[in-house]
């Protein structure tokens, strides 16, 4: 200015330019002088450092060591001197992170990503100026994955129970194994590496992805009823890692397997003076279930209803009445062998019993006494004078029957086999009329042996030159008599048109009409018996049903022609034998149930049906027709049960036939539509409340 004073008209800046030379000049006008002015431009610390890094995201491996180089985040300050020089700070790096003077980060300790993924740093430049200038740069360091951790199961050992007939392909459990890398390296593969006990093909299948491990194969309890699974877990990795964790599946078993007795059929042998409450026989039964699958309730019949035996539940058969061979030899019986398990399961065999005989019946003569007549002059050694002849209701030795006298005769002697009675003398020292009387013993040949006597008189006539015929009139003094031989318990099938049930005659001692015996029946049940008049042959002239009358008492009447007349009676037992001629009844012909879905199996129906026969005929069997795999019905029982929890969204309804019949002969059935009272299904599925609201399309 005017004054010689250098004034600045601008801001001046070091940085743009640190130096300026004016030339002044001084003139007072009328002279005029030069001079040159230097002005130095002094630095002030009006600059802060600058970072030159433009990328902020940082990547670095976590397996990288200690001491490797991350990033070089130099930064400048165009100031001079001290404003100009720079020193660097770092935050965030939480001890792993640090930075050196030349703004180099370095690793100071090893990463892992698992633990801390990325860090977030903040490096500072600041100037040495007063006051001192910095400058901040924020930088994300992300902490790429390495494959340093194997998958890890949620549990070292996994235990299921697998009922033995589940279903192929369906969920038993699922194992999860999580790996704590990212990416590829924490994709989880499952598979099984071993099996115990081993088998030909595998049993079992695990998902590759989800780790839901399934059934490829039926199982078995009764073969095996524990697996050992080796399940393996790895990830995607390069090099794969992986862990491997225990399964163990428990088998249940199921009632699938119905008694099994030890023959087809069984022919025992009992002595028929067996004492009631006597034990005849054990039967061998196996169940291949177990618990209470296994445990069997036995059931014994006879075909006719005749059955002395009873069975306990043990399998042992016990007489529990009397048995005589020689009023029946042979028992044709059914046992049923039921389980006690879920569906019951039945079996059932043939069982025959024939009864032996025991020496308990004595030998029987024909005739109480016997008479016969000899003349001396005639006589010779060897003549049959009579035949005696007895019988025995026993069977073999205990039947073969010896003859002999009680005391010695020197003038007759008998066949032992034949009881055939002869002279063993010329009877010459005979010299008056005499009777004789032998006293004949028939004894059998059992163990201990049985006898009987009978009398036997023998008229010995010496004079012959005159022959004197007395005749004695016969009165009507015998009444007819049935012979004990007759067998009074007779049986009959049902639904034959015409019987012949025997002829059964009686004796009368009487002579002429007073010996002319004519039969009668007390009652002949409305015609259905008949008997002849002259010969004691009866019939039938009606078909008997054993299901309205199982039995008659009746009564044979022997009536002589005498006067007054004498009578005897005979009473016959006939046992109406079982036809199966009546087929098992429903008590209804449809029948309705409703059932909750996802109920465990259950009994849902019993439907029973009856049979008018008895014994064998009377057994009814059931069948499903149609709908199987859903429902059982027991084979003997009747009872219905689920196989499965239902599905009402899958199945709401289901319809079957359910048969019962008997496998007598013919073979009769009968059927029942299992309905509701529309006739529309056997089984109403009730919903439940288990599926939410699904939209119809995932978006809009």
């Amino acid at each position: 200015d005017v004054n010689g004073i250098i004034l600045t008209k601008t801001k001046l800046d070091y940085e743009s330019q640190n130096n300026y030379t004016l030339n002044i000049s001084l003139s007072d006008g009328n002279d005029t002088d030069y001079a040159a002015v230097f002005i130095k431009v002094t630095d002030v610390n009006d600059n802060s450092p600058v970072f030159g890094i433009t990328s902020t995201t940082i990547t670095i491996l976590e397996s990288m060591p200690a001491g490797t180089n991350i990033t070089s985040v130099s930064g400048t300050d165009v100031d001079e001197g001290f404003n100009g020089f720079v020193v660097y700070t770092l935050k965030g790096g939480e001890g792993k992170m640090d930075i050196d003077a030349s703004g180099l980060i370095l690793l100071e300790k090893k990463l892992d990503r698992e633990t801390q993924g990325f860090y977030n740093l903040t490096v500072i430049a600041s100037d040495q100026g007063q006051p001192v200038l910095s400058t901040a740069l924020n930088l994300t360091v992300i902490i790429d994955d390495v494959n340093d951790n194997p998958p890890v199961f949620s549990s070292s050992r996994y235990e299921v129970s697998v009922p033995e007939d589940e279903v192929l392909g369906r969920t038993l459990l699922t194992v999860s194994a999580t790996d704590l890398d990212a990416g590829a390296n924490a994709l989880v593969k499952y598979r099984i590496v071993s099996q115990q006990p081993p088998t030909s093909s595998p049993v079992f299948l695990v998902n590759l992805t989800t780790g839901q491990l399934s059934l490829s194969q039926q199982l078995d309890y009764e073969t095996i009823k524990q697996f050992e699974l080796e399940v393996e877990a790895s990830d995607g990795g390069q090099p794969s890692l992986s862990t491997k964790t225990l399964v163990v599946v428990h088998v249940l078993d199921v009632n699938d397997n119905p008694p099994q007795f030890n023959r087809a059929a069984y022919d025992i042998f009992v002595f028929e003076n067996i004492q009631k409450g006597g034990l005849i026989y054990t039967f061998g039964v196996t169940d291949k279930d177990e618990v209470k699958n296994a445990q069997i309730t036995y059931y014994l019949s006879a075909e006719d209803g005749d059955n002395p035996y009873s069975i306990q539940q043990d399998g042992t058969i016990l007489v529990n009445g009397y048995v005589d061979r020689e009023s029946r030899e042979k028992y044709e019986l059914l046992l049923v062998a039921s389980d006690n398990g879920f569906p019951q399961r039945q079996n059932f065999t043939y069982v025959s019993i024939q009864v032996l005989d025991v020496n308990d019946n004595p030998p029987r003569f024909t005739q109480a006494q016997y008479s016969a007549s000899v003349r001396v002059a005639t006589a010779k050694e060897g003549v049959s004078v009579l035949s005696v002849s007895a019988t025995d209701f026993d069977v073999g030795n205990n039947s073969v029957i010896s003859y002999s006298f009680v005391n010695h005769s020197d003038d007759f002697r008998i066949n032992n086999c034949t009881g055939e009675i002869t002279l063993s003398s010329n009877l010459d020292h005979i010299t008056a009329d005499t009777v004789v009387t032998l006293i004949v013993i028939a004894a059998d040949h059992g163990v201990p042996q049985l006898t009987s006597n009978a009398q036997i008189c023998v008229s010995i006539f010496f004079f012959s030159l005159t022959q004197v015929t007395v005749k004695v009139n016969d009165i009507n003094d015998n009444p007819p008599v049935f012979s004990t031989l007759i067998q009074t318990k007779l049986s009959a099938p049902e639904n034959a048109a015409s019987l012949d049930l025997g002829v059964f005659p009686a004796t009368d001692l009487d002579i002429g009409v007073n010996a002319l015996v004519s039969y009668s029946l007390q009652d002949n049940f409305a015609g259905t018996f008949h008997i002849n008049s002259s010969t004691g042959k009866l019939m039938t002239k009606k078909s008997l049903d054993r299901e309205m009358m199982d039995s008659y008492e009746l009564k044979i009447i022997a009536t002589d022609s005498g006067n007054p007349s004498q009578s005897a009676s005979l009473v016959l037992s006939i046992t109406v034998e079982d036809v199966n001629d009546n087929p098992p009844v429903f008590p209804q012909k449809s029948y309705s149930v409703t059932v909750k879905e996802n109920e465990p199996p259950h009994v849902i129906l019993s439907a029973a049906g009856t049979d008018e026969d008895i014994g064998y005929n009377a057994i009814i069997h059931y069948a499903i027709i149609g709908e199987t795999s859903s429902f059982h019905v027991g084979e003997l029982s009747g009872n219905i049960t689920t196989l499965q929890p239902l599905d009402y969204e899958s199945h709401s309804q289901y319809t079957f036939i359910l048969k019962a019949f008997n496998p007598g002969e013919p073979y009769l059935q009968d059927t029942a539509n299992i309905t509701d009272t529309n006739r529309l299904s056997l089984v109403t599925v009730e919903d439940a409340n288990e599926e939410g609201p699904i939209f119809d399309k995932p978006s809009y």
